[in-house]
């Protein structure tokens, strides 16, 4: 059996394929839209939260969510130059704001929000303890980070992904564990007040869900070998061809809650 590529930060390459279609390949249901808003809302929907920092905000499809959907100033921070493109070519709301920086180091003032949203961008980030020193930094006293991703010790959660493609799971296996994350969190000043598992439907059928994985913008997919994803999506067409009743795709997505100590 070949072996998958190895994952690092770093590893995937944001300026190029990837920012032409991660918009579509990445997209959020409206389903998985609501589920994630109503996640959010008690911890942005408050007097105190003024502005949310999405925190590797790639195309923008959270801040843009969250931007429409709260009260609440809201600014992207993305080091890739592509994503930023792609990000700005897109309508945003007047209350969104995109700005050029890297987890390491933040371009924000010193305590200027009260809220971090991180999706899917944790095991992309180099130096993470730097990462939670910058959180700490922007964030006031008593805020929140919510950190929304795959972690490498909880991997039950993408049942349709693995089956058609098993060499992702190898490659998922190697990002950092929950245990590790709430470490690096704890060092720098934060304290894990809840961990959820997130229930959100990404495709309504079989055939939505090979759509999207055409695109191949998810990291697992694009590191594994180019034989490996035309086996999985060919075996994945033929079984969305032979669907007759829409079966959605229903995926689990960890969300540890941390809130700065006073």
């Amino acid at each position: 059996m070949p072996r998958a590529s190895q994952f690092s930060p770093g590893v995937i390459d944001y300026d190029g394929r990837m920012s032409v279609s991660y918009h579509s390949g990445r997209a959020l249901s409206a389903e998985a839209a609501s589920t994630w808003c109503v996640t959010a809302a008690p911890f942005v929907r408050t007097a105190q939260c003024t502005r949310l920092l999405d925190l590797g905000s790639g195309t923008g499809r959270f801040a843009t969510l969250f931007a429409r959907s709260f009260e609440t100033r809201v600014i992207g921070i993305e080091p890739s130059k592509g994503m930023l493109a792609a990000a700005a070519r897109e309508e945003r709301p007047a209350s969104l704001a995109y700005v050029a920086g890297t987890a390491e180091n933040i371009p924000l003032r010193d305590g200027s929000c009260e809220v971090a949203w991180l999706s899917h961008v944790w095991h992309h980030i180099r130096d993470r303890h730097a990462c939670a020193r910058e959180l700490r930094r922007v964030l006031g006293r008593g805020s929140t980070v919510l950190v929304r991703g795959t972690f490498g010790d909880k991997l039950d959660g993408f049942p349709t992904l693995f089956r058609y493609w098993p060499m992702t799971r190898r490659i998922c296996q190697q990002l950092p564990t929950i245990q590790e994350t709430v470490f690096v969190f704890e060092e720098n000043g934060f304290i894990l007040t809840e961990h959820r598992r997130v229930e959100q439907q990404t495709c309504g059928s079989l055939r939505a869900f090979a759509e999207r994985t055409q695109q191949r913008a998810d990291s697992a997919l694009a590191l594994i070998s180019d034989s490996e994803f035309r086996k999985g999506q060919s075996a994945l067409e033929q079984a969305a061809a032979q669907e007759r009743i829409p079966s959605p795709v229903m995926e689990v997505i960890e969300l540890l809650v941390f809130q700065s100590a006073a």
